[in-house]
């Protein structure tokens, strides 16, 4: 099923605000690291907030998309592979070399350690990938290998095996974070209540436009408490994914369901940053590592000094996504669907 033009452009609003929101959070975390002062306090945290909001918009498209199939879909699980792998892996490429080339011998030291096998295809580990923004990836790819078995059973099975993975999940909170292997804490990690929501605005999407007064609510409730929350407890405090997502769940759910709810016309921009959000995700903490350490160098200590690290790191963030997405994304994505319709067919 193919979503109607109006649900796609409040997805692409959803996309370029929740990108816009990690820009700031990592903008933030990186003046913290290479300026004598910041601009903001730790609020600037609930920036992170904008994963949240990716992956119930994730659980909303998939199930928009898909819900009324059924059966075994190869092009399903390639198609999404399609999507996550020749961008994740351009950029990480991207971070070797730019990296290397400004950190040099230091950045070698790191990449001894680098398990290149899970770094490259993102299976769950107990250490960041080498691009640290990917771990949010290896949550995705989950989701959809979850969803590819949800296609392939009977439609009157679904119901029950939503369950089983809600309370797989919930089971999974009693856990501590370090108790379990890699693997097992993906499959009981809090952020599979997320991508549930999600796919459930998909499922009863004509009931969210009754829901306006709700969401906002939520949102504004969620916005607050995110804030609070991240000026008394820092980036520290958001360590536990089960105490990240009750923190940023509100204001995640509530906004998305505001937006697919309220039907708003924004300018053309929004749209244009949403289409770009999956780049400018990927590499947005590249330029903003760049920029500021280039930058500290020359405007540090000055009053001007945030205003212009922000201004010029935003700017610089949106040429990089608008130019790899037109010369590297679209040709990706063009090819990746040729080559597994192609192999399909043979």
């Amino acid at each position: 099923m193919t979503p109607d033009r109006q649900t796609i452009v409040e997805v692409q609003y959803l996309r370029a605000i929740a990108v816009l929101l990690v820009f700031f959070g990592h903008a933030h975390q990186n003046e913290a690291r290479f300026f004598s002062d910041t601009a903001f306090g730790d609020y600037m945290f609930f920036g992170f907030s904008g994963v949240d909001v990716f992956f119930v918009i994730s659980g909303f498209i998939i199930h928009t998309l898909y819900k009324h199939r059924e059966g075994l879909d190869p092009f399903f699980y390639l198609q999404r592979l399609n999507r996550i792998f020749p961008m994740y892996w351009l950029f990480t490429l991207g971070a070797i070399l730019g990296y290397t080339l400004v950190l040099g011998g230091q950045f070698s030291q790191v990449t001894q350690n680098t398990d290149w096998l899970r770094t490259l295809t993102l299976w769950p580990g107990n250490d960041m990938p080498l691009l640290p923004v990917a771990w949010t990836l290896t949550h995705e790819l989950y989701f959809y290998l979850v969803y590819a078995v949800f296609l392939a059973a009977p439609m009157r099975w679904r119901p029950y095996l939503v369950a089983g993975w809600f309370t797989i999940t919930c089971i999974g909170l009693a856990i501590p974070d370090h108790a379990e292997h890699p693997v097992i804490q993906l499959i009981i990690s809090p952020f599979n209540f997320l991508f549930l929501v999600g796919a459930l605005m998909a499922e009863f999407r004509t009931r969210l436009e009754g829901m306006q007064l709700v969401a906002a609510i939520l949102t504004l409730v969620g916005l607050v408490l995110g804030l609070v929350y991240c000026a008394v407890y820092g980036v520290a405090g958001l360590e536990n994914a089960a105490i990240r997502v009750a923190v940023f769940a509100p204001f995640a759910v509530g906004l998305s369901a505001l937006l697919l709810s309220w039907r708003p016309v924004w300018p053309g921009s929004f749209v244009r940053i949403g289409d770009w959000s999956y780049v400018l995700y990927l590499g947005h903490t590249l330029v903003l590592d760049v920029s500021a350490r280039f930058l500290a160098r020359f405007i540090d200590g000055s009053g001007l000094a945030s205003p212009i690290y922000y201004v010029s790191g935003l700017i610089a963030v949106l040429i990089m996504a608008g130019i790899a997405h037109h010369l590297f994304e679209r040709p990706a994505l063009r090819l990746g669907k040729q080559l597994i319709s192609g192999r399909l067919r043979r």
